[in-house]
């Protein structure tokens, strides 16, 4: 895994932000146990899951140093409500057209389903937070469980009311989905909803 300075470069060219601008976001997210703090040079930490995601969160948020902390705590913290895996039924469809059909297909509670054929998908299934589930992916994705991103769909979708999120996880063999959502007295309803999407360029 990267250490901080190459998540940094990394993920500044994937949003197409000032890597200065990423990088005091990142030590803000250090400040607040968002990340992992570590030496220089060879002493440097390699970076975790957590750590990318939390900085990606931050970016696709638009949180500036500042709120970057409370807003990415509070969508890394959303609770996972439901799992369900789909089945793929006809082996032509494209797996991002896979991804956005969430009602077409009969769904299986994922604890039930053999999920062997997800990598990091077991993982993914059993985190508690949106947070842990992303980094479960990310993991799995560096520890090298990922033949090819040409085998994988990954479609997030993130509402500032709640705040809430839906994954859908799309192999050649189906679709995990994973609802989160914040609820009770912490939960949020904005005048303005605000949406948010991510891919698997992250991985």
């Amino acid at each position: 895994m990267a250490t901080s300075g190459e998540m940094v470069a990394a993920i500044a060219d994937l949003f197409d932000i000032n890597a200065v601008t990423v990088e005091s976001i990142d030590r803000s997210l250090s400040a607040a146990g968002l990340r992992r703090k570590g030496g220089r040079g060879r002493s440097a930490l390699h970076m975790t899951g957590s750590d990318i995601v939390s900085l990606s969160f931050a970016l696709i948020l638009g949180t500036g140093m500042k709120d970057a902390p409370e807003k990415v705590g509070k969508v890394s913290r959303m609770p996972r409500l439901h799992a369900s895996v789909q089945w793929r039924p006809d082996p032509e469809t494209p797996l991002s057209a896979l991804a956005e059909q969430v009602e077409q297909y009969q769904e299986y509670p994922a604890a039930t389903a053999g999920l062997g054929v997800f990598p990091g998908g077991a993982a993914l299934a059993a985190a508690q937070t949106l947070g842990e589930g992303i980094a479960a992916l990310v993991d799995a994705m560096a520890a090298g469980e990922f033949r090819s991103l040409d085998d994988v769909a990954l479609n997030l979708q993130m509402s500032s009311v709640g705040p809430s999120a839906r994954l859908a996880y799309a192999t050649r063999a189906g679709v995990l989905r994973v609802h989160y959502e914040t609820t009770g007295p912490e939960a949020e309803r904005p005048v303005f909803e605000r949406r948010f999407k991510l891919d698997e360029s992250l991985l």
